[in-house]
């Protein structure tokens, strides 16, 4: 699964290769994918918006358009956003589930071979709802040692667990927990509030090293 790395990238290559494209026609292949929205209202909200940047909140790629809405995709273990410029074959397009043609002659894919990931369409509003309920960006200012020895000890699960917790940090999963632990030689299983202050810097500056 995309972790905070990853998603990072997909989304600054994505806002390189659609920022200022304007939408011309959307069509939904597998509706199971969506979330907020159907199959009929997606296709009309999108039509003829134009896409102002692609970014990224914790592992979500944030699609911003110049109506106010966002399309906000959940990628998980096997969903891609895939460009097409013509010359992919009907095989390589076999599972998408989501296409949005552009002014310019190409379509935006997001393919997933099981399903699993997920594509929003959120108002302002709804958005600011959502991403309110995650947690600080591991790479913001605001996540210092203080931050995350509040975070750790607002619970006795384990710390990795608490680590991969979205609504509390977002952006980490397994493979970034585990090395950020590794680097600052903290066993996983430990309880979160057992961390002393002089591990928690440690481990605040090891995640900040893996990650960035």
């Amino acid at each position: 699964m995309p972790e905070l790395p990853e998603t990072e990238t997909i989304a600054r290559d994505l806002d390189g290769a659609i920022r200022g494209r304007k939408i011309k026609n959307v069509s939904v292949r597998k509706a199971d994918v969506l979330r907020e929205v159907s199959a009929r209202s997606m296709a009309k909200r999108l039509r003829d918006a134009t896409i102002l940047r692609s970014w990224r909140r914790a592992k979500l790629v944030v699609i911003d358009l110049d109506t106010g809405d966002r399309i906000v995709v959940q990628p998980r273990f096997t969903g891609a956003l895939l460009i097409d410029s013509g010359n992919f074959t009907r095989s390589e397009l076999d599972y998408s589930t989501l296409r949005i043609d552009l002014d310019d002659g190409r379509a935006l894919h997001y393919a997933d071979v099981r399903r699993l990931g997920t594509v929003a369409l959120m108002d302002p509003r709804r958005f600011e709802e959502y991403s309110g309920k995650l947690g600080v960006e591991p790479l913001d200012r605001e996540f210092t040692a203080t931050h995350l020895s509040a975070v750790l000890r607002a619970t006795s699960q384990p710390v990795k667990k608490v680590l991969m917790e979205q609504r509390k940090i977002a952006g980490i999963g397994n493979i970034y927990a585990n090395e950020a632990l590794w680097r600052a030689r903290i066993d996983p299983s430990r309880p979160a509030p057992s961390i002393s202050v002089e591990e928690t810097e440690l481990l605040r500056n090891s995640i900040v090293a893996v990650l960035g």
